[in-house]
């Protein structure tokens, strides 16, 4: 596809929405673990691409001849991705105003929050003996495999070294010899870096693939260097 693209307002995105989501659950949750637990929620593809819904953007959406016929405006991915980066836009807009940011996401957040508060009291009443647990009393590999960022960030947290940052190191675009028709696809790397170490980096067709195989990669070598410990 020619002409513009989010892929710099997806990034800017995704830092204010982590924020937001982040500020919001600190006045909503009680402990550090539960706030862990409703953000990997909040921030997963399956929930943005949700907000994307609510606010109509695939509608809104332009493709390249490419994917018109992929039923592109319901892939969760693509609607995630254009979530992030109508909420960059918006901080933009709004002159850089987290505040207003957060008034504009509050009316996605309320309901969601709410309703996940409740599924989790409902679970806790429903079977008092088992507590809900928190990230912080499970052992880093026994975490879901699925979700590498919010484990490492979990580790991270834990340790004091605050939230991982992830750093794109290479975008670069290269050509796609597997079909009939040659065409230009992007590829990103990014390399995770925790406490002033920066871990071995991952590079996907889009950033949050690779982000992930950063985390990935991360754990990896986390989890090999505890064994030599032990």
């Amino acid at each position: 596809m020619s002409g513009n693209h989010n892929e710099k307002l997806e990034f800017l995105g995704d830092s204010v929405i982590s924020l937001v989501m982040s500020n919001y659950l600190y006045k909503k949750c009680k402990d550090e673990g539960e706030l862990t637990m409703m953000r990997a929620k909040l921030v997963c593809k399956q929930t943005l691409a949700e907000f994307a819904s609510a606010l109509n953007l695939e509608t809104r959406m332009k493709f390249g001849k490419g994917a018109l016929n992929t039923n592109a405006r319901n892939n969760e991915k693509v609607l995630e991705d254009a979530f992030e980066a109508y909420i960059g836009a918006v901080f933009l807009d709004s002159d850089e105003n987290f505040l207003e940011v957060m008034d504009f996401m509050k009316p996605l957040l309320e309901p969601k929050v709410e309703k996940l508060l409740l599924e989790k009291n409902n679970a806790q009443q429903n079977d008092p003996s088992k507590p809900i647990i928190g990230p912080q009393d499970v052992p880093l590999m026994t975490l879901p495999l699925e979700d590498p960022i919010n484990k490492l960030q979990t580790w991270s947290q834990r340790r004091s070294f605050g939230l991982p940052k992830y750093n794109l190191v290479e975008n670069k675009e290269v050509e796609n010899k597997e079909v009939e028709k040659k065409h230009i696809q992007p590829k990103f790397t990014f390399e995770v870096v925790i406490n002033g170490i920066t871990y071995p980096p991952g590079t996907a067709r889009n950033k949050s693939e690779a982000k992930k195989l950063a985390a990935t990669n991360a754990l990896k070598l986390i989890d090999d260097t505890v064994k030599i410990i032990k």
